[in-house]
């Protein structure tokens, strides 16, 4: 009974670990404008949608359309500030 249950402890662990390391990807975007002072970070994504992943103070991550205006004054907002740290 200790064998097994140690075995079916380290499984769970492995699964738990490995589902963390996944990279989040956008599927669906979000149509609402965000406050560009909530973002703290972006990254860019082509594959499956072509898409903008928009990270909040609180570490949300919220994908929304590339080709919105408040989208570029938004990434290049970001970008002042990491050039000004």
């Amino acid at each position: 009974i200790f064998i097994s249950s140690s075995f079916i402890y380290f499984s769970l662990l492995g699964s738990a670990s490995s589902q963390s390391m996944r990279k989040f990807s956008c599927v669906t975007l979000s149509t609402k404008q965000l406050n560009i002072r909530n973002l703290v970070s972006y990254e860019k994504q082509q594959v499956p949608t072509n898409a903008i992943m928009f990270v909040t103070a609180g570490g949300i991550k919220i994908c929304v359309s590339p080709d919105q205006r408040w989208v570029k004054t938004a990434i290049k907002r970001i970008d002042e500030r990491r050039v000004a740290k």
